[in-house]
């Protein structure tokens, strides 16, 4: 499908979250859906009802494996007042809550949706500066890059897999090709060389505390002119690090190298019922 396609799909997904009509999704017969790692209806999750709406909004799509990635923040704090009454529930919606969220859409040959992954993060989490509120869209992301400064899908690819396997101290971290301006941003709130946070991004995973067994990898969205490489995993916690959880980072390369990585993660998660999907380590990116 075409990226103008794929993205026009996950704007009219997004309009059935917000109006809380998942019947509106023009799902394949065989559509996988899944809430929070786990096989569930699409509609059933906590994130879907009345009333809705999404501050923060980021979308990626990939015409090769027609797949399409939103990373945002959707909340129930509406001023009802300014919402159709017909549609609300009767009486007060219940406590303001947001949720950090990110869905992934694939789509089949008919232009019918067959995958469906809904990951919703009720909280930040104590570690966070930056509330759901106060999150914004990292526009950089967006920017293209010059052609000088981009790289191939398949080296793209691999620069992800060297990151995952320098976490999973599969490889040497000093190799993992790392930008001199490189940042890691977690869940919005700068996590590399800030006051509290001293460490580059490099030495964020050089320390010998910061281990995890990253499999079930894949890379639903890679996009050569913006430098963008969505990938996703399951890592496993290996002592002393804490704790295990369902990962998702946007990684943006320049000249070959990891310029910034957002990172989204949910560690409520222990089970993902999606398996791996592409090259599990950088070795077999040759």
């Amino acid at each position: 499908m075409k990226k103008r396609d794929l993205l026009f799909a996950m704007a009219n997904f997004l309009e059935a979250l917000v109006h809380n009509k998942p019947e509106k999704v023009p799902v394949a017969a065989n559509c996988k859906a899944t809430y929070q790692g786990t096989q569930a209806p699409l509609g059933s999750g906590d994130i879907w009802g009345l009333p809705r709406r999404i501050p923060y909004r980021q979308t990626f799509a990939d015409e090769v494996t027609n797949s399409v990635c939103f990373s945002g923040v959707v909340t129930n704090n509406v001023n009802s007042r300014m919402v159709d009454v017909q549609e609300l529930p009767m009486g007060n919606h219940g406590v303001q809550k947001w949720w950090i969220y990110f869905a992934r859409l694939t789509m089949n040959d008919e232009g019918l949706v067959c995958e469906i992954e809904e990951i919703a993060r009720k909280e930040t989490g104590a570690h966070c500066d930056v509330q759901p509120w106060q999150m914004q869209p990292p526009r950089v992301l967006e920017a293209p890059l010059p052609e000088s400064a981009r790289s191939t899908r398949k080296e793209m690819i691999k620069i992800a897999s060297q990151y995952w396997d320098g976490v999973h101290k599969l490889i040497d971290p000093d190799i993992v090709p790392i930008h001199p301006d490189a940042r890691l941003f977690e869940i919005g709130t700068p996590f590399t060389d800030e006051m509290h946070r001293p460490n580059s991004m490099k030495t964020n995973y050089i320390t010998p505390r910061f281990i995890w067994h990253c499999i079930k990898r894949r890379f639903p969205v890679v996009d050569e002119e913006l430098g963008i490489c969505i990938s996703t995993n399951h890592m496993i916690a290996q002592e002393p690090s804490s704790p295990t959880g369902y990962v998702t980072d946007i990684f943006k390369i320049e000249h070959g190298l990891i310029k910034y990585i957002y990172a989204f993660h949910d560690h409520d998660i222990t089970f993902v019922d999606w398996e791996g999907v592409g090259p599990q380590t950088s070795a077999e990116c040759d």
